[in-house]
């Protein structure tokens, strides 16, 4: 229970922690235009998307539930691989954009104010339900990825979600003693090795299926050492992708993504702390 409840503390903690920053901005941008009115849509549009992500996650549980046997090892594949797509777009988003999140937001606000309620309630709805969809799809993730129940992982997120939210107000109210460019950076370092573990194992689901080879099994098998249901086994498995007795292509693809992804971390642009701390 403690890895997939850990893995759901980092995704919330980051996915919560995003939201909530841009909606401190929204809110703080209608003040500074004397519209203090629309608040009330902010909020409304946060209430909406909130209710919005979970439909959709049980609209996601329903269609899991359609699929049995090999049809439920491929579907995990599909899932887990979406996952650490979309984890890969959220490290290569927040790197580019995250120094001009502030000016991004304040633009879009003058824009929608000029639409009266409706366009000030569809900016923030549409900013947190990205992030919903977002959490939902990972949570999915690591509840395949860890095996882990279900109250185990809801736990974690909740936790991360609270977390989150406080972060989010020390920010607003403090925010340049808050090194969050320290923060985004430690994270982003997790959410790769997150997204390296879940392509893995979706990978191992679809070899599993005969979808691919494995090119060979058991390339090492360290399961009496550290076993995947431990409790430092179980954390190891959902935060970095240890897999006690990998197939060489699970090998491959972890350790391919990990060095791509790695190359384009050390050559890309680096935002400094101080445009980080303008962006909050």
């Amino acid at each position: 229970m403690i890895g997939g409840m850990a893995g759901a503390f980092l995704i919330l903690l980051r996915e919560g922690l995003e939201a909530a920053l841009v909606v401190g901005i929204i809110l703080a941008v209608v003040v500074r235009l004397g519209q203090p009115r629309y608040e009330r849509h902010v909020f409304g549009g946060v209430a909406a998307a909130v209710m919005a992500s979970v439909l959709f996650a049980l609209a996601a549980d329903g269609v899991g539930g359609l699929f049995g046997g090999a049809g439920q090892e491929v579907l995990n594949g599909i899932v887990l691989m979406l996952a650490a797509a979309m984890l890969s777009y959220v490290v290569v988003w927040l790197r580019s954009s995250r120094h001009a999140l502030r000016e991004k937001i304040t633009e879009k606000v003058h824009r929608q104010v000029g639409a009266r309620g409706l366009g000030v309630f569809m900016l923030a709805f549409l900013s947190v339900f990205r992030e919903g969809v977002e959490s939902v799809l990972f949570l999915w993730g690591i509840l395949l990825g860890s095996g882990d129940d279900m109250a185990g992982v809801l736990t974690g997120a909740g936790l991360g979600l609270a977390s989150a939210v406080l972060l989010a107000w020390v920010v607003f109210q403090g925010g340049r003693r808050v090194p969050l460019a320290t923060f985004f950076n430690v994270t982003t370092g997790l959410l790769v090795l997150l997204a390296a573990g879940m392509l893995a194992k979706g990978v191992g689901y679809w070899v599993t299926v005969d979808w691919l080879p494995a090119l060979s099994y058991a390339v090492w098998d360290t399961g009496e050492v550290l076993p995947e249901r431990s409790g430092l086994g179980a954390v190891l498995t959902v935060l970095i992708g240890y897999n006690s007795s990998p197939t060489l292509l699970e090998v491959l693809v972890y350790t391919g993504y990990l060095a791509l992804v790695g190359v384009w971390l050390a050559w890309g642009d680096k935002s400094s702390p101080a445009d980080l701390r303008r962006s909050t």
